[in-house]
């Protein structure tokens, strides 16, 4: 059985407090950092991009859609050890607010990743977001 340690867990978090920081403020570069190449970004039942060519849209999907004014924010982030010592399994909570409409919330969804240890640390291989 493959272990999760505490560092691993520090990274875990920081990595997905990047991904919300490069998202909402159209950071692509930074965002694509955070995916393996094949990595996919999936909004269950709306939308499903694979590799880095289509998941470098979102973050100017956000920017469009959103006026700059959403603030994305992942939380309850559990992390349970993947088939190998370099995968990992997280579920979180990820709650969309939009702050030209007084910071009311758009979206909320269940998160199931699939994360790969890579050089320079974790990287997204799947995200589903999906309305619970």
């Amino acid at each position: 059985m493959h272990t999760i340690t505490s560092d691993d867990r520090i990274a875990i978090a920081e990595l997905f407090a990047r991904y919300c920081h490069r998202v909402d403020h159209g950071d692509t570069a930074g965002w694509l950092e955070l995916f393996t190449p094949d990595g996919t970004f999936e909004v269950a039942g709306v939308m499903r991009l694979e590799g880095h060519e289509q998941v470098a849209a979102m973050p100017s999907v956000v920017a469009e859609q959103g006026g700059g004014k959403w603030r994305h924010q992942i939380t309850n982030i559990a992390v349970d050890a993947g088939e190998d010592a370099d995968t990992a399994r997280v579920t979180a909570y990820g709650l969309v607010t939009d702050w030209g409409n007084d910071g009311k919330p758009m979206t909320f969804s269940d998160y199931a990743i699939t994360l790969v240890r890579a050089i320079g640390g974790w990287r997204i291989r799947t995200l589903v977001a999906t309305a619970p």
